[in-house]
């Protein structure tokens, strides 16, 4: 048995092999902490980075509260222009210029996605 091995980690084999189990991703973890959705103002959310590796949100989608169906998708104005970037343990505030596609008084979800494509839904009552 030991002759096997140590041919195998002359060889290279152990050596590919174990490096890969270190290349496997963490997964992205997130939350919305709070969010204001408004007809007038567009969004405004703080999303909290509770994992260990830096994620980019890169779309957030208003949905139809009860359906779940795609009513519009919200473009990203701050802190950068089309996304945002969280870095472990950080939480930022992200806004979004105004939402023709929402009314007042109005219960919908939010659905936050990163570049990745981990989600995170919330649901919210529009102001105007």
């Amino acid at each position: 048995v030991a002759a096997v091995l140590l041919y195998m980690w002359f060889s290279g084999y152990l050596t590919a092999t174990t490096s890969k189990v270190g290349s496997i991703s963490t997964p992205e973890q997130f939350q919305v902490v709070a969010a204001n959705l408004s007809a007038n103002n567009g969004l405004r959310a703080y999303v909290q980075n509770t994992g260990s590796v830096t994620i980019n949100i890169t779309g957030i989608y208003v949905l139809n509260a009860t359906t779940g169906n795609v009513i519009c998708r919200l473009t990203i104005s701050s802190p950068s222009n089309g996304y945002a970037t969280i870095y472990p343990g950080s939480t930022v505030e992200i806004i979004t210029s105004s939402s023709s596609c929402v009314s007042p008084g109005k219960a919908y979800e939010l659905l936050f996605v990163t570049s990745s494509g981990t989600r995170y839904s919330t649901f919210v009552t529009a102001s105007s």
